[in-house]
C-alpha cells in the first residue's frame, strides 16, 4: 500500500489540499495515519475521491423547472457549542445520528421559505455531500444577541457518510424517497458559491 502526504494527494489529484484537510478533520479518512507530523492517505483513497462524480441535479429532483433552487448547507468539521440547545455544529462521522441532526438543522440566517422550497437540504464539506436533510416543511426562529435573526428547521436525516472513499449511506431506515434522495447525493461533489453556510444551486 503506497501512502501519499494530504498535500500530495492535492497536487497529484487535482483536489483541493484545503477540502482534503477539513475531510480529515471531520473523520471521513479513517484510512488516515500520521508520518512523521505529516497526515497521510493511502493513494487508492485519494484515487476514489477524486473519481467521485456530480450531483445529477435532473434526477434529484426531476419535477424542478428551469431555474429553481436547491439551498445547500456548507458546513465545516463539528466543534462543540458551549450555551446553546444543541451540543455540536458542523459534521463528523463519530457523531450520533441524533446530535448529527441537531448540528445540522439549525439555526442558519437566511429566508427560511427559500431555503426549505425544495424539501431537501444536502449538506456538503469540501465540496462533497456528506449528509442530507429531507421533510423541510417548518421552522422556529429566534434573534439573536447581534440582531441576526435565525431559523431551525423541522428535518429528518436521510443519511449521512463515515468514510468518503466508500460513501455508504449510515442510515438504513427511512422512507422510500429519503433513502432515494441520500443516495444520489452522498459522496458526489456539489459545487456552491455563497458568503455563509447557505448557498444555493439552480436546476437545470
Amino acid at each position: 500500500m503506497t501512502l501519499i502526504t494530504l498535500r500530495q494527494a492535492a497536487v497529484h489529484f487535482n483536489l483541493s489540499y484545503d477540502a482534503l484537510r477539513r475531510i480529515a478533520a471531520a473523520g471521513l479518512l479513517p484510512t488516515a495515519g500520521q508520518h512523521g507530523n505529516k497526515l497521510v492517505i493511502p493513494t487508492d483513497v485519494a484515487q476514489r475521491i477524486r473519481a467521485r462524480s456530480a450531483v445529477a441535479l435532473h434526477h434529484l429532483l426531476p419535477t424542478a423547472t428551469g431555474n429553481a433552487t436547491m439551498a445547500v448547507l456548507r458546513v465545516d468539521a463539528a466543534k462543540r457549542v458551549p450555551n446553546e440547545d444543541r451540543p455540536f455544529i458542523g459534521f463528523h462521522a463519530d457523531l450520533t445520528p441524533e446530535d448529527l441532526l441537531e448540528a445540522l438543522r439549525g439555526w442558519w440566517v437566511g429566508r427560511p421559505e427559500k431555503i426549505a422550497q425544495a424539501g431537501i437540504l444536502p449538506v456538503t464539506l469540501g465540496g462533497f455531500v456528506v449528509a442530507v436533510l429531507t421533510g423541510l416543511s417548518s421552522w422556529d426562529t429566534k434573534l439573536t444577541d447581534n440582531g441576526l435573526i435565525r431559523h431551525r428547521f423541522d428535518a429528518r436525516l436521510a443519511g449521512y457518510i463515515s468514510d468518503l472513499s466508500t460513501s455508504i449511506n449510515m442510515i438504513t431506515i427511512g422512507t422510500a424517497d429519503d433513502l432515494r434522495i441520500a443516495e444520489l447525493l452522498l459522496g458526489k461533489r456539489l459545487t456552491s458559491t455563497a458568503g455563509g453556510p447557505i448557498a444555493y444551486v439552480t436546476f437545470p
